[in-house]
Order: C-alpha cells, then sequence, then structure tokens
C-alpha cells in the first residue's frame, strides 16, 4: 500500500468515524423514525443516519410496471391498482379469530386480498371506494386470484394513468425497489420510507474516504450516487435485477472497493500497532502449580485439543507484548473451561481479567460453571444489567483496590462507571456477536502506564468463537489474530440425529415421536424466526414465535406446559422462564434464536427449528447444540418447506450427515461463500456489508 494511500486513509480512519454534517445525526430525529421506533432501529445497530445509509438491502423488487388483474399469474409477486368493492369477516374456528377478506377489482377482474391477523383497525381504512396500489404473490383460490397480507400503498388513482400512480409511490412503486432484512417491529414498506426520506435530506452529507485520483482511475461513482444507487437504483443507470442481485453495478464495486482498501489499511495498522505495544508478563512457576492444581479437580479430562490451547495461552500469555488469540472449537468441546483456567493463571499473578458475553443467561452459566468447577479457588465475580446497585457499587471499590478477580458480564462491562486499575486479560466469548469497537472499548480499560518503565500496557486477549471458521478464511479475515482450535468433543457426547422434514405427513410424525419423547419425561425446544407475526414483504408467510407458541398449548400439545421465550421479554421475565425449563416445570421452550448459545438442559433431547431454510448452517448447528447434553438420545428436525431447494435444500442436506462444526464450516464456505460468516447477517462480525472474500 503507497504512503499516499495510507497518510490520506491514515487521517480519515483514525477515529474510525470520519467527520461529514447530518451522518451522527441519532436515528430517532430522522423523518418519520421518532423515540419509540428509534430505539427498535438502535437495538440492531442502527443508532445514526449514517448506519441507515449503510444498511443496505439483501434484495430487490422489479415493480417498474403494474399489472392488471386479468394478467396475474399464481405464485409470482406482483403489483396492481385496484379499487376496494367490499369487505367481510370469515369466522375460522381453530384459531379462535376472524379473517379478514377484502374485495376489490380494475377494469380487468375481480382480486381478493386476505389478512389472517390483520393489524388493528385495518378493516377501517379498506372500506368501500378506497384506491390503493397493492403488492404481494398471486395465489389461486375458487378460481379467483387472491394475496395473503399484501403491501399496500394508499390513496392512488385505479385507472389506465399509471404514470400518476406511480408517482404518487415513487419510493415502493415504478421502480426497482430494495427488500430490506427484517428488523421486527420495522415493515419493509416503512423502512423503505424512513430510507428514501434519509437519502433525500443527508445523502449529500457522506464524505467521499477514496483519494480522488482514485476515484477518477476506475471510473466510480460518487460515495452520495453510490449509497442512493445501493437503495433507489436509478432509472438512467438501466440496471437489471442480475446486476443488482451480484453486486455489479458501479454503485455496488466502488463500495466493494473501498470496504476492501479500508479492511487492509487497518489490518496493516494492527499488526504494525500490535508490535510496538508492551502487556504485562505472566509466567509465575509458583501460578503454573496453582493452575495445575485446579485441572485436577476438574470432573473430567482435558482433550488433546484443550492441552494445546491453553499450552499456546500460556506461551502467549508470558510475552511481553500482548496476546491476540481466537479459539475456535465446535459446540460443546470445551472453550469455556480453557477460558477460566487462563483467567485462574492470570489472577493468581495479580491481574485482573474481564469476560465479556453477548447474554444475560449466557454470563450467569459461566459464573456459576466457575464457582462449580473450582471449588472458590477461583476469585470470580458477575456483572449484568440487572445487577442491583448495592452490589455494582461494592464491586466497583474492589475493581478500583486491584483486587485480582475475574469479572464476568454482559455488555454492562462496558459503562462507564467499571473502572479496572489493573485490567490485564480480557475474554470475548461469542466474539462475532460484538462490533470491533465494543471490543475495543473494553481492552481500553485496561490501557494504562508503567510506573517503572513508563511504557503504555495493554491487556491480553483471548477471544472465543463457536462458529468454526474455515482455514483459509480464518487466515484472511483475522490476519492480526493467532488461531487455535479444539476439534475433538469431550467423551460421552452422542451424535443429534437430525432430520429435514419436508412432508406434512413427515411433520405430523415428528410431532409423534415428539410427544413419546416428552412422555418419557425429556424436553423440547421450539424454534421460529420471528417473534410476532410479521406483514413485512417477503416474510408473512413465517410463523412466529408468539402464535405458535399458542397454538401448540391449545391444540397439538395442550397436555404439556409450554413456555415462551424471546428478546422482547423484561430481563426478569426471560430468567423465570428459563429457571422454570431448567427445572423441568415447563416441558417445551418456545423460543427465537435468542437460546442459541449459553443455555444447558441435559434433559431436553428435541430441537425442532421452523423455517430452517432462513437460517445459516453454521447457526443451525449452534442450536442443535443446544441438545445432545445429556444421556439420552437427542434429535434435531429441520422443518423447511416443500419446495426449498438450490443452495437452501444442499445446505439442510449437510446438517443430516454431518455434525463436525468445522466440516459443516467447509460446507457452509463451498455453497453460499463467506457471507455467512463475514457479511451483513453477522452481527458485530468483520465490517463488510457487500464485500465477500
Amino acid at each position: 500500500m503507497s504512503k499516499s494511500i495510507t497518510n490520506n486513509l491514515g487521517s480519515r480512519l483514525s477515529s474510525g468515524r470520519p467527520s461529514g454534517e447530518g451522518r451522527d445525526t441519532p436515528i430517532q430525529f430522522v423523518k418519520g423514525v421518532g423515540p419509540k421506533l428509534g430505539l427498535v432501529f438502535k437495538s440492531r445497530g442502527v443508532e445514526t443516519v449514517k448506519d441507515l445509509l449503510f444498511f443496505f438491502p439483501r434484495t430487490y423488487e422489479d415493480r417498474s410496471k403494474l399489472s392488471k388483474i386479468s394478467s396475474l399469474t399464481e405464485g409470482v409477486k406482483s403489483s396492481v391498482a385496484v379499487t376496494i368493492s367490499s369487505q367481510k369477516q370469515i369466522p375460522i374456528r381453530k384459531l379462535g379469530r376472524s379473517m379478514l377478506e377484502v374485495r376489490c377489482f380494475d377494469d380487468t377482474g375481480e382480486l381478493s386480498l386476505k389478512w389472517f391477523y390483520p393489524p388493528r383497525g385495518l378493516e377501517q381504512r379498506l372500506l368501500p371506494g378506497a384506491r390503493i396500489l397493492v403488492t404481494g404473490k398471486v395465489k389461486n383460490f375458487l378460481n379467483r386470484p387472491e394475496i395473503v397480507h399484501p403491501e399496500m400503498t394508499w390513496g392512488v388513482a385505479a385507472d389506465d394513468e399509471q404514470q400518476n400512480e406511480l408517482t404518487a409511490a415513487s419510493a415502493h412503486m415504478g421502480r426497482i425497489v430494495p427488500v430490506y432484512i427484517e428488523i421486527e417491529e420495522v415493515p419493509t414498506k416503512t423502512l423503505r420510507k424512513v430510507l428514501w426520506e434519509t437519502l433525500e435530506k443527508f445523502s449529500e452529507s457522506l464524505p467521499e474516504d477514496l483519494p480522488n485520483y482514485l476515484v477518477e482511475k476506475h471510473g466510480f461513482p460518487t460515495a452520495s450516487f453510490a449509497i442512493r444507487g445501493l437503495h433507489f437504483p436509478p432509472d438512467s443507470e438501466g440496471f437489471d435485477l442480475a446486476s443488482l442481485a451480484e453486486f455489479r453495478t458501479p454503485s455496488h464495486q466502488r463500495l466493494i472497493y473501498e470496504e476492501f482498501l479500508k479492511f487492509e489499511f487497518l489490518m496493516l495498522r494492527r499488526r504494525i500497532h500490535g508490535e510496538k505495544t508492551y502487556a504485562v508478563s505472566f509466567a509465575s512457576s509458583g501460578a503454573r502449580d496453582r493452575l495445575s492444581a485446579l485441572i485436577g479437580m476438574l470432573p473430567f479430562e482435558l482433550t488433546e485439543g484443550q492441552k494445546q490451547s491453553l499450552r499456546d495461552i500460556l506461551v502467549d500469555l508470558a510475552a511481553s507484548h500482548p496476546m491476540n488469540r481466537l479459539i475456535q472449537g465446535d459446540v460443546g468441546s470445551g472453550k469455556t473451561a480453557i477460558a477460566l483456567l487462563s483467567a485462574a493463571y492470570v489472577t493468581f499473578q495479580g491481574g485482573q481479567v474481564a469476560l465479556m458475553v453477548p447474554t444475560e443467561i449466557l454470563a450467569e452459566q459461566h459464573f456459576k460453571n466457575a464457582k462449580h468447577l473450582f471449588q472458590g479457588k477461583l476469585n470470580v465475580a458477575l456483572l449484568t444489567g440487572k445487577t442491583s446497585g448495592p452490589v455494582r457499587a461494592e464491586l466497583q471499590g474492589r475493581l478500583a483496590a486491584g483486587e485480582p478477580i475475574l469479572l464476568i458480564g454482559t455488555h454492562a462491562l462496558l459503562e462507564a462507571p467499571v473502572v479496572f486499575s489493573r485490567l490485564s486479560y480480557v475474554l470475548i466469548d461469542e466474539q462475532h456477536r460484538f462490533g470491533v469497537e465494543q471490543r475495543s472499548v473494553l481492552k481500553a480499560k485496561g490501557e494504562r502506564v508503567d510506573s517503572k518503565t513508563g511504557k503504555v500496557l495493554s491487556p491480553h486477549s483471548l477471544l472465543l468463537t463457536a462458529t468454526p471458521i474455515p482455514r483459509t478464511l480464518a487466515l484472511t479475515a483475522f490476519g492480526d489474530l493467532t488461531v487455535s482450535s479444539i476439534r475433538e468433543l469431550p467423551p460421552g457426547r452422542s451424535p443429534v440425529t437430525t432430520q429435514v422434514v419436508r412432508e406434512k405427513s413427515d411433520k405430523i410424525r415428528a410431532y409423534q415421536h415428539i410427544r413419546k419423547e416428552l412422555s418419557a419425561g425429556r424436553q423440547a425446544f421450539f424454534i421460529y424466526p420471528l417473534i410476532n407475526e410479521s406483514e413485512a414483504e417477503g416474510f408473512t408467510q413465517l410463523k412466529s414465535a408468539v402464535i405458535e407458541a399458542e397454538l401448540l398449548a391449545k391444540e397439538v400439545f395442550p397436555e404439556f406446559s409450554i413456555g415462551l421465550l424471546h428478546g422482547q421479554l423484561p430481563s426478569a421475565e426471560k430468567e423465570e422462564v428459563m429457571q422454570k425449563f431448567k427445572r423441568a416445570e415447563t416441558q417445551i421452550l418456545v423460543s427465537t434464536t435468542v437460546v442459541e448459545v449459553g443455555v444447558d438442559v441435559p434433559n431436553a433431547t428435541i430441537m425442532l427449528i421452523e423455517h430452517s431454510e432462513r437460517f445459516g448452517l453454521s447457526q443451525l448447528h449452534q442450536l442443535r447444540g443446544r441438545v445432545g447434553r445429556g444421556k439420552h438420545q437427542s434429535y434435531c428436525f429441520l422443518f423447511t418447506g416443500k419446495r426449498t431447494e438450490g443452495t437452501g435444500a444442499q445446505r439442510l442436506e449437510v446438517l443430516e450427515t454431518c455434525h463436525d462444526g468445522f466440516q459443516i464450516a467447509e460446507a457452509d464456505l463451498e455453497i453460499r461463500g463467506p457471507g455467512e460468516f463475514l457479511g451483513t447477517r453477522q452481527a458485530g462480525g468483520l465490517p463488510f456489508r457487500l464485500a465477500n472474500l
């Protein structure tokens, strides 16, 4: 990399957030958002205007032309301008509620619109004579076309003046429109409208990070043009859906180039910085003896992979520059035990250690395991969002006094009042759940000046992940990390029998098998992709945890107790639900992927995942790892649609025959490319939103 590029990027990237008027505006001040919706966006990491502008579409739809009702084809997603003629409520006994049906027409025929779970007050807006644009997948029912849970645009004329109709809904119709990754409580139509307004007001405020000569050399569009082109491709460019889907437009190419250039620069700078940074050396023979005694207390024998990983860590901790190591190991391979042992080794030599995890459930589990495994020989404490004020104050006093301690916590560790005086070792579990900035904030809490040498000391760091990363990808993506792998599973862990379930008859048999397991005293997880019924386009067919928990309790398994767990529950309620499941007071836990990590219930032998085609292979493998932890044979049922084909079908079939997380990771890389590991779907992952290694 040339010196001019390095200097240019260095000045703009040194803060990680280049200046630009308006781009740091908090999301709640954007037109159409507000405080309530702002909190929803914030939960997905979208906090500012820039975050929103870089929340790119997952796909696109061509709505440049409207269809007539007479030309609608079953199974094809279409847009049509209609006038409402009538509406009625149709009782559905098994659901205990009514379906809303609206009849409408154009000059060529009639169309039915249906809502099985209509939003409150919708029927008051869909009155005879109202004119709307509707979009959705067409079905034929009793020789009449219908659209279930359509997306709607209001107040347009349903006549032959299509151009007027399209102009009235420029963000949603009359063009190639973007479709975004689901954000709960934010329909795609709302997100599209918010982005349209944001681009109108703020896109010109985005600064150019690329040097001018590179923009000119490669014929790239400006940053503002590229961002707008990704969200709402201009008609004048004539892009087709294939070019957009394959990231071959000039807008895509410019932003991909910029991502790679910034990434290489940051990797280079981080590596150089690491070579110039100092750390406390931990190499006491006395501490090694105490560590050996701890290992002897464990109720299990360490595997060879665990022993080698621990040796690697001890060598790194003895050095005078910071360890920066990643341990990757399959679900249940014993990464946590190694992390806790290495933390004890540092505390034995006077250092303070912080272990950050993504959820309260996981933090509490690690805390209990540390207390149980080491029987008071490891000084350990817990800090989460629900830790009381007096306990927090007492903990902060102990940290300020320099007490050697392992503090296990969630994002609460990042809060300003939490101050360490001798933080020498930082551990981050499920590291892909945290952003680069969050990891940096925690490490910065350990930076201090050595009173003897005057050198700035940084903490050693160890990252843990149960999402194994293919070696070739790890070498490229984690160029600044040393990687250790734990490939073996502890003795006694039996493979989980996995079955892809497509046909209705097979689903009935799966339920029969689950009932048999539950009757024998076992427990089951039922996983769904959504919390509530979604009206966002492209997701209307998905089942939700809230609705399905009700149906399971009333119709499918009325004889068993059912619990409901998802991310929107208050912390106290989450804890109560989990504790009841762990105590076997509930037999079925209906949940979203909030149970993906950190849930250990040995009596659970069933994992059922609805719409499994919508999850990545590694995530499915993680979920499957929640069962098979006890002495009984466990089963995983991957429910999917009959029409799942292509790469979706390939991925699910891999899980039926493979139980090695590393092989699964390689298969996922082969089938899907690196997006599963490095793309936008990995929260807190590498900074690639478009680029594909």
